[in-house]
């Protein structure tokens, strides 16, 4: 999965709306029914995109977190492709993002994301440097991490509604 699937999806959802209501403006009112159809059906295939997307996310992270330290490569490998895939996701969330306007709230819920984020850095940075005495424990820390990150995103993306 791409990581700007997320990205794409909404902005063709988007242009579809923008279009579908330029259409609806001048329609008759059986028109508009065919077009208010049409509307919904686009807005549910983004939607079932979107939950493609963040299934095969979640699949992922469970295919690489019971790895062995012989597979240490592959998991740290499968953790930054992951991290990508989530740093597009924080982009969208950047993007709409106004410190001047944010509520108090919503701030302090970037906050905790830009902190959850750069610990998962740190510990994924530390997977790296862990010997096969230490890569259980290693590996623990970069999935709680993780599901902090996780977590610290889904705060801010609730906050910026």
């Amino acid at each position: 999965m791409k990581p700007h699937l997320k990205t794409t999806t909404g902005i063709l959802a988007a242009l579809s709306l923008a279009l579908c209501a330029l259409l609806i403006s001048g329609c008759k009112d059986s028109k508009k029914e065919e077009v208010k159809e049409a509307t919904d059906k686009a807005v549910q295939a983004t939607q079932k995109a979107v939950d493609k997307a963040q299934s095969a996310m979640s699949n992922a992270w469970s295919d690489i977190k019971d790895y062995t330290v012989e597979k240490k490569a592959d998991f740290s490998a499968g953790a930054k492709a992951l991290s990508a895939k989530l740093d597009a996701q924080i982009s969208e969330l950047r993007a709409d993002y106004a410190e001047a306007k944010a509520s108090a709230s919503r701030k302090a819920a970037m906050e905790e994301l830009k902190n959850s984020r750069a610990n998962y850095d740190d510990k994924l940075a530390a997977l790296g440097r862990a010997s096969a005495d230490t890569w259980e424990a290693a590996k623990r820390d970069v999935i709680a991490a993780w599901d902090r990150v996780e977590s610290a995103y889904h705060k801010a993306k609730s906050d910026a509604n």
